[in-house]
């Protein structure tokens, strides 16, 4: 039994009648009764009664009807599967995050991007900027948001230098400065990560090459704990624009301040891809919405500086 009798049966017992079934169909009266009878031919009973120029189902075609109706049911669930697939809004996505930007940051990228793609189902998972990278690597997560090293072979990525900005307790004497130089944090308490991160090597050589004194007071292992301490007036810290974006997006303005910082200290980051493997359209979707916040931050830092004036103004 073939498509093209299926429709023809199934037309008919919709209408009640071939007449009205071929004009469904968009075809003869003649080709619908053509079709009926060797369908009846082929499977070797009768399908119809013909009584007063009207059809009647046997037993049999109500029987046979309750198959094909449950496999065209099942024929447009796959048409606006196929359909949701085109508009973005069927899958599955999986995103592996670093610590830093899992609190706030990527959490509220998702969200909106769930909100906008209600069918679709994701897992947000942190680990290490290590531990997201093996996995991405073996293919258990499709994307994921990590710190970059030059032994990264087995994945496909790009690569953002984030340029990192200066954060003050709010009552602090340098906030009145727009831009924070490695002068004005001569001898300052300051708050970094550990001597492993690329940052504090980055500041390391920054101060000894401009020949003054680096203050470490405080080393916490992510940025988001030494905001708390910033806050507390215990140090001033160099950090990326993600971290000081997520704490935008859950403090109160008036305990901690954002300035530019002049140098050339940044945060190497990378959206990465499992390599040689094909992206969903729903990865590339999150892709370009992750990159477009990425790169708005960097490029456009203005709003963190402001929100840190807001208690003032």
């Amino acid at each position: 039994m073939n498509l093209n009798q299926m429709e023809s049966f199934r037309a008919v017992m919709l209408t009640g009648s071939v007449s009205q079934a071929a004009k469904q169909l968009y075809r003869t009266q003649p080709a619908v009764s053509m079709v009926i009878s060797s369908l009846e031919k082929q499977i070797g009973f009768q399908l119809f009664e013909r009584r007063k120029k009207r059809l009647y189902p046997t037993p049999e075609a109500n029987y046979l009807y309750a198959e094909i109706e449950a496999i065209f049911s099942r024929i447009n669930d796959v048409s606006q599967t196929l359909q949701d697939i085109q508009n973005k809004q069927y899958g599955f996505l999986r995103i592996g995050c670093m610590p830093g930007p899992s609190n706030f940051f990527v959490p509220d990228l998702v969200a909106d991007f769930l909100e906008e793609h209600p069918k679709i189902q994701a897992s947000l998972q942190t680990r290490t900027s290590e531990g997201v990278r093996e996995w991405v690597a073996s293919d258990q997560y499709d994307i994921g948001l990590t710190e970059l090293t030059e032994r990264d072979s087995a994945i496909d990525k790009e690569v953002f230098s984030l340029s990192c900005l200066c954060a003050l307790p709010a009552d602090h004497p340098l906030a009145v400065h727009e831009v924070i130089t490695p002068e004005h944090l001569d001898d300052e308490p300051m708050i970094t990560l550990h001597p492993d991160h690329s940052t504090y090597y980055a500041l390391q050589q920054l101060f000894q090459s401009s020949g003054y004194r680096m203050n470490v007071r405080l080393q916490t292992r992510f940025f988001i704990p030494a905001l708390r301490f910033i806050e507390r007036g215990l140090g001033v810290c160099i950090m990326d624009p993600i971290s000081a974006a997520s704490y935008c997006s859950y403090a109160q303005p008036g305990k901690v301040v954002f300035r530019r910082f002049d140098s050339d200290v940044c945060l190497k980051l990378g959206i990465i891809y499992p390599a040689n493997k094909p992206r969903s359209l729903i990865t590339q979707d999150f892709a370009d919405q992750l990159r477009s916040r990425i790169q708005a931050l960097d490029e456009q830092p203005e709003a963190l500086f402001a929100w840190g004036k807001a208690e003032d103004s």
